[in-house]
């Protein structure tokens, strides 16, 4: 058998001015443009999400041709900024790399929250 790959940590963190609600708000409409219409030919199955006071608790499986894999993490919104903390299965950066993943990430958060 071979060793299990240990999944890469990921937190990003985004200031916002339009306050804790209107955040929310942003972050839900996108969330589920993306999974409505994922990036790349990828498929989204099994999606939970929930809001509990400010924090998402998000999971979805993300599939690609035969491949698939579980994610899930966390977005926590208070009233200046924006926190995400996921753990990225070692599949997922074997094929796009991690620098690339928090970019598209940052990119579609500077989106939500111009300065």
């Amino acid at each position: 058998m071979g060793a299990i790959i240990p999944a890469h940590p990921m937190h990003i963190e985004h200031k916002h001015t339009v306050g804790k609600a209107e955040a929310i708000r942003r972050i839900d409409t996108l969330l589920d443009g993306l999974m409505r219409q994922p990036p790349g030919g990828i498929t989204i199955q099994e999606v939970s999400k929930s809001w509990s006071d400010g924090v998402l608790n998000f999971s979805f499986k993300a599939k690609k041709g035969f491949f698939g894999v579980p994610l899930s993490g966390t977005i926590q919104v208070s009233d200046d900024s924006a926190t995400m903390d996921c753990d990225l299965p070692a599949l997922v950066t074997t094929f796009v790399s991690e620098d690339k993943i928090r970019n598209d990430i940052s990119r579609h958060l500077a989106g939500l929250f111009p300065v």
